[in-house]
């Protein structure tokens, strides 16, 4: 999900409107010890709905220069999260994905996502 999974992916973002997100709270809901290799449709669509918020929302026009999360809808987003079978050694938990999104500025990038301490246990997602 950097890709809003993966980092290498892309680092996980909306085709959002660039702004200072939307007022959303700093987690997801989703419990922040599991590993978001075992999350269900329903808790990775719900990281989603989090994450895509920060940003400006699913499918909306974004203004930055390198959009880093860029789903058009939930549905996208949470067949991008990580699995077992497609990232097999991801071993970030839904806190560490949360402190990463915390991390970034309202128009992140890919380098933003690399540079970032808080991205780095995602990165293999």
């Amino acid at each position: 999900m950097l890709r809003a999974f993966g980092l290498a992916a892309s680092l996980a973002l909306v085709s959002a409107g660039c702004g200072s997100g939307d007022g959303t709270s700093g987690t997801s809901g989703v419990s922040g010890s599991k590993p978001l290799t075992s999350l269900t449709d329903t808790e990775k669509g719900q990281l989603c709905d989090w994450m895509v918020a920060k940003f400006g929302g699913y499918g909306t026009q974004r203004t930055c220069d390198s959009p880093l999360f860029s789903y058009p809808d939930q549905a996208a987003c949470v067949a991008d999260s990580p699995s077992p079978s497609h990232t097999p050694n991801c071993q970030a938990t839904v806190a560490q994905m949360e402190a990463c999104v915390n991390s970034l500025p309202p128009c992140p990038t890919l380098l933003d996502g690399q540079n970032s301490p808080q991205c780095v246990p995602v990165g293999g997602c």
